[in-house]
């Protein structure tokens, strides 16, 4: 979609929802922030037409070491799937180190990617792999693990999030279909993860299309950002502002735009648009997170 039908499309929602309407250059901004937000999302398409090009012409794994492009490989099964979309929710894309913490726990030093099947098979094995070099040296977390502990071993640290994800790998790898909020509960037991690491992970799940549905909620609840957002558009059409009045808009609209759009992951797609359209709203900023 354009920048211009994406103004249209808020303007709509906003009469319909709200009776009113912001500032045009508000409302421009808003759906700049709306459109990248959908590009965001898009991206993922680009992954799987290159883990298609990638398996037709036989590519090693390290080839598409992009945890996003490699975890749409279908030359890998299910369960490979699945555990690198947690490799790579678990330590994220650091601005600083970028991927290297996921490929230092997917591939070996040859460059051979440690398949699944090998680290179930013998998880000690891979342990002592994993600390048979310093593993976090000069490596940083994604800024949304960024309280998570650099450290292997402990109640805290990375081995046991992995044991308990190896042990339960089946109830976050299925061949049926499940609801986005069965696997954000689910994947909240998961040790380091919490609200936003399920968050991360169930919305991976999604875009990778590993058999989760697309979620039927903003999940603004618990996120200060898209809170902030929704709050001012409350105050600038004029309505409660209440964090009550904030919660029910964040429904309003993810019904409004699931029966009035095509867009696909609505629900992240505002929460991400409105999240970051609050930040400053006279003038367009990109954010690439």
């Amino acid at each position: 979609m354009k920048i211009s039908e994406l103004e249209i499309l808020w303007n709509k929602a906003l009469i319909e929802v709200l009776d009113k309407q912001i500032d045009g250059n508000e409302l421009n901004i808003l759906a700049a922030q709306t459109f990248d937000s959908i590009r965001r999302i898009q991206i993922y398409d680009t992954y799987r037409l290159k883990s298609q090009q990638a398996v037709q012409a036989k590519e090693t794994f390290i080839h598409t070491s992009n945890p996003f492009v490699l975890a749409q490989r279908s030359d890998l099964n299910l369960l490979n799937r699945t555990w690198i979309i947690y490799l790579a929710t678990y330590f994220g894309k650091s601005n600083k180190s970028h991927w290297e913490l996921f490929n230092r726990a997917s591939f070996r030093q040859d460059q051979s990617l440690i398949k699944f099947d090998e680290i179930q098979a013998d998880l000690d094995n891979y342990f002592n792999y994993l600390l048979s070099f310093e593993f976090f040296d000069s490596c940083s977390y994604s800024n949304h693990r960024k309280y998570t502990a650099k450290r292997l071993t402990g109640d805290k640290g990375l081995f046991r999030s992995m044991e308990y994800f190896v042990n339960n790998i089946y109830n976050y790898s299925t061949g049926n279909k499940m609801e986005f909020h069965e696997m954000y509960v689910l994947s909240q037991k998961i040790p380091n993860f919490g609200r936003l690491g399920g968050f991360d992970f169930t919305s991976a799940l999604v875009k990778c299309r590993l058999n989760v549905k697309e979620p039927k909620s903003m999940y603004a609840n618990h996120s200060t950002g898209p809170l902030q957002g929704l709050e001012l558009l409350l105050k600038l059409t004029n309505n409660n502002a209440s964090k009550s009045s904030q919660i029910q808009l964040s429904f309003d609209l993810m019904d409004w735009f699931f029966k009035n759009s095509k867009i696909f992951m609505v629900g992240q797609v505002l929460e991400d648009a409105i999240c970051n359209w609050q930040k400053n709203t006279k003038r367009y900023i990109r954010y690439i997170g």
